[in-house]
């Protein structure tokens, strides 16, 4: 389930109280103050998972948070910030004074230590919390990124789209989706802080492989109607070989060819049979979905819905009508 908060338009004393209430609720304890003479805003979007993980992304208007050191309860835990937009600064108390994250860099926090973190400028954030004993024995690379954060890179890139993907999903998971899930971040973050060269063929080989066929998937969902998408520019887009690409696709029991052409006729449905575009003729319908050849259009598309797209727009006002009738 994503849990959502939202605070904006009030002045900033009664604006930080609302605030400071709803981090105690999730057993943090802060010390918030907006920043700048206008009215500040907060929009947060948060998702617990199984494992002790959780997942976080924040909009935010410029701030100063302290971190007043967690529970005992959540002494162990690890805190990863991605910037999405702005430049996030903290420090922490024993192990950094200072650490600038600018936009696709990362900052690693740990739970039981005073902290701070501030924003000058409007931000927008994901964050990852974990339990470090989760985490596999040996990270090379989390010392180093409690000290002096993670610059961008092609893993904090890959984790950057999961955590992302997860937060726009509204529906909850199954607990044995949900338990996939916590395994493959918990790959990921091993991959981006290991420094052992087992740990991180384990976590490409899992977390790295789900991680890159979502953002794989989302490239496809966004450029649907594009004519020059095809398993070559996917593979040039994301740095990957065609045969890699192929195999991700294999791995889910499809190919790319397939899973293309499914999500394109799905989108046609889509249009089909909404309202709003009842006055748009079935082949711009066709080409917004990424078919220039029409009559193939017709073929596949009867093919997979068992009618027509004539057909289809039709019955589609027909049971509109019959439902409006009652």
């Amino acid at each position: 389930m994503v849990l959502r908060f939202s605070a904006k338009g009030k002045p900033a004393s009664a604006f930080k109280e609302e605030v400071q209430a709803f981090y105690e609720a999730t057993s943090t304890r802060v010390d918030y103050a907006p920043l700048g003479e206008t009215l500040p805003f907060v929009d947060l979007h948060i998702r617990p998972l199984s494992g002790g993980l959780c997942v976080l992304e924040a909009k935010s208007s410029p701030y100063v948070n302290r971190l007043l050191g967690a529970s005992e309860r959540d002494a162990d835990m690890l805190k990863l910030g991605l910037t999405l937009k702005g430049r996030v600064c903290s420090g922490q108390a024993g192990i950094r004074s200072y650490t600038d994250a600018n936009v696709g860099n990362a900052v690693m926090l740990a739970a039981d230590k005073t902290a701070f973190i501030s924003a000058a400028k409007n931000s927008h954030t994901l964050e990852i919390a974990v339990p470090r004993e989760r985490l596999a024995p040996r990270l090379g690379k989390l010392d180093r990124a409690l000290r002096y954060g993670l610059e961008n890179s092609p893993e904090l890139r890959l984790l950057r789209t999961y955590v992302a993907s997860l937060l726009h999903e509204e529906a909850d998971y199954e607990a044995s989706t949900e338990a996939s899930i916590s395994s493959h971040l918990y790959d990921l973050l091993n991959l981006l802080l290991s420094g052992a060269k087992e740990e991180t063929e384990l976590a490409q080989q899992r977390g790295g492989r789900a991680a890159r066929l979502t953002a794989i998937k989302s490239d496809i969902a966004t450029n649907l109607g594009n004519p020059a998408l095809s398993i070559d520019w996917i593979a040039r887009r994301h740095g990957i070989g065609k045969r890699f690409v192929r195999n991700l696709f294999y791995g889910e029991n499809t190919n790319f060819t397939d899973y293309v052409l499914g999500m394109r006729l799905d989108l046609a449905c889509s249009l089909l049979t909404s309202p709003c575009h009842d006055g748009r003729s079935i082949t711009a319908i066709a080409l917004e979905a990424g078919f220039g050849d029409i009559s193939w259009f017709n073929r596949t598309f009867r093919r997979r819905f068992s009618m027509t797209p004539k057909e289809m727009r039709e019955k589609a006002k027909s049971d509109m009508g019959h439902s409006q009738a009652f």
